[in-house]
């Protein structure tokens, strides 16, 4: 600091070095949370979901800095260069993407992932007399869809799902596959179940997977359609975190505080032992070409996505996505945590989410072009 400064400017200057190493800290953290397991350290599992907090104010702070004392800002951008990987992650900048010119039609396909609420729509509106979720995927047109909290395919006139809807289902999609304990797979491609032996329900365990190889275009594609454990959040423990989040809590916030807590924690831990079994799944029935995609109620950066990454799978919205998103959209749990993840001979060149209110998740579309070398590998 100059010898210049006022005895305030220079306890201002300190305070404001102060915030700065602090906010550096909690974002480097939360950044490298997910690679400790929340088996051994439950906490872990939690903290991992505030890492958008801390990078936002560190950048608001970044900008300050440059205002206040532009040497403060060496700190921030150091930590930001430090946890350059999850900030690539939770906001990629990727610009252009899509479709190659020349790309034959055959090596291009896409899938649409979409936890469906049971197809109950949470607008209450039915303009047609038609579901609007079913509505929605026809509308779509995905060669594949997967979709979680779908236990029932027949008719329902509660949830306005009639016959010739599900006629032209049928029609669009012959290939259609319940599985799990509500997991489904519509496609136009032959799909051939893998049975997996999985406890869906048990004990509080929640952990739903449909497995398929699915012939696209003559190519063998190991799919795997996930839906893992849920916080299991009541209406209280949602009111809490609405408390926690106007900055205005309740009388009894304390105590529904540590329950919200333990409750992360303990869902933390379960998906952690999930994403150990679906690794050994995707090891032993995926064979070269992978696509796990579905409802991981975990966020960006978290063990389970880090576990699959140990397995050679990548995350498709940090390679071709443009900004930061959310998929869940209910009471204010403002998070990425439906996901897509691929390997093998082929690659994303888009996705999209679509921001429709039917249900408390928002649909993923994602565009993948096989590479040519596996023409040349499909035709030996």
């Amino acid at each position: 600091m100059s010898k210049h400064l006022s005895p305030w400017r220079r306890i201002a200057n300190a305070f404001w070095l102060l915030l700065n190493t602090l906010l550096a800290a909690a974002l480097i953290v939360t950044a490298y949370a997910g690679c400790v397991s929340p088996v051994e350290r439950p906490v872990f599992g939690v903290v991992v979901l505030s890492f958008p907090i801390w990078l936002a104010a560190l950048a608001v702070v970044l900008v300050l800095d440059l205002i206040w004392w532009r040497r403060t800002a060496l700190v921030a951008v150091a930590a930001i260069a430090a946890a350059w990987p999850m900030v690539r992650d939770t906001c990629p900048l990727n610009i252009g993407g899509g479709i190659p010119n020349g790309t034959p039609a055959e090596r291009v396909f896409t899938l649409l992932t979409y936890n469906a609420y049971n197809f109950t729509d949470r607008t209450g509106s039915y303009p047609d007399d038609t579901n609007p979720g079913l509505s929605f995927i026809l509308r779509t047109d995905a060669d594949i869809v997967c979709i979680q909290e779908m236990q029932l395919f027949e008719q329902q006139p509660a949830r306005h799902i009639w016959q010739a809807q599900l006629d032209s289902l049928h029609a669009r999609y012959p290939y259609i596959v319940l599985s799990g304990y509500a997991v489904a797979i519509m496609s136009k491609f032959p799909v051939t179940p893998i049975h997996l032996d999985v406890k869906s329900r048990e004990r509080g365990n929640y952990c739903d997977v449909g497995a398929y190889v699915v012939e696209v275009e003559g190519r063998r594609l190991a799919l795997f359609n996930v839906h893992l454990q849920s916080y299991s959040l009541t209406e209280d423990d949602k009111a809490a975190y609405r408390g926690l989040t106007r900055l205005r809590p309740d009388e009894d916030i304390h105590e529904l505080r540590n329950t919200l807590l333990y409750k992360l924690e303990l869902a933390a831990m379960r998906r952690a032992r999930q994403a150990q079994m679906l690794a050994r799944y995707v090891e032993y029935y995926g064979g070269e070409n992978v696509v796990v995609c579905g409802d991981f109620n975990d966020v960006p950066g978290c063990y389970t996505l880090r576990t699959l990454a140990d397995a050679g799978l990548r995350e498709v919205w940090p390679e071709v996505a443009f900004g930061p998103t959310w998929t869940y959209n209910d009471n204010r749990f403002y998070f990425r945590i439906d996901h897509v993840l691929w390997r093998g001979a082929l690659r994303p060149v888009d996705i999209e989410r679509f921001r429709v209110p039917y249900s408390d998740h928002y649909p993923l579309l994602t565009t993948f072009v096989w590479d040519s070398a596996s023409d040349e590998i499909h035709h030996q």
